[in-house]
């Protein structure tokens, strides 16, 4: 039974249904620094996580190269090419659209950065390295305690940016859904794969990566978190097959 990955993404779209019910009794203050928290939070998480880093120049050269491979796919322009199309309710395209809806949403997505911190909500809901590990230790030993443990963070990150976008935020939750789902249920093949340096340089990639994310939500330094996702993905690879050079 998916405890984690079940409590982890309905608690998100409750935390979604919630905030839009309530978005027009929100504090002002509230919305406006409580993304500061939920950065805070997902900085301090990422650097537990990059303590269990087991061979650094591994992590590093994944973190290189998967950005790259990220940035190359134009994978964060694609995103943001999505999102628009949601915002418009589906329709289709036209070349003055963007202008129009930054426009139109000037005060919540242009000045306040609501669209780039939708973004880091996708990667921080979908593919944090605290979702990953998550899902995957779950899936071999039953214990929920983590995914719960972001359950709890995601309802509340979720619940204060539908104040600020509405239902729009519970997009989240269906790659959020495939992600922690199919890591459950596949981690019955995946990890007796993995080795330790595997898990903990897994778990380092996942801690950069939510720094990025919490820095982002923060509006400290835009990163492009999106495009930094193939790192989860490279990463293990890479000290499958760098074991040997750095021990």
């Amino acid at each position: 039974m998916p405890v984690g990955p079940f409590v982890d993404c309905a608690l998100t779209f409750l935390g979604v249904v919630v905030g839009t019910l309530l978005r027009d009794r929100v504090p002002h203050d509230i919305k406006e620094e409580m993304p500061l928290i939920l950065g805070l939070i997902s900085m301090a998480l990422g650097i537990v996580m990059l303590f269990k880093m087991k061979q650094t120049p591994i992590v590093v050269l994944s973190t290189v190269i998967g950005s790259a491979i990220g940035i190359s796919c134009h994978l964060e322009d694609n995103i943001k090419k999505g999102l628009f199309w949601l915002l418009r309710g589906g329709k289709k395209a036209d070349q003055s659209f963007e202008a129009k809806a930054l426009e139109k949403n000037r005060d919540e997505i242009v000045n306040n950065n609501r669209l780039e911190q939708l973004i880091a909500l996708l990667v921080l809901f979908s593919v944090s390295g605290m979702g990953i590990f998550g899902a995957l230790n779950e899936g071999m030993t039953h214990n929920a305690d983590m995914l719960i443990s972001k359950g709890i963070l995601d309802f509340v990150s979720g619940m204060i940016f539908a104040t600020l976008l509405g239902m729009l935020v519970a997009v989240a939750v269906i790659p959020q859904a495939i992600v922690l789902f199919g890591l459950f249920y596949s981690a019955v093949l995946i990890m007796p794969l993995m080795t330790p340096d595997m898990i903990g340089n897994l778990s380092a990639a996942g801690g950069i990566l939510m720094l990025a994310t919490g820095m982002r939500l923060s509006n400290i330094k835009t990163f492009p978190i999106a495009d930094m996702v193939p790192i989860l993905i490279i990463v293990m690879p890479l000290t499958w097959l760098l074991k040997p050079i750095f021990g």
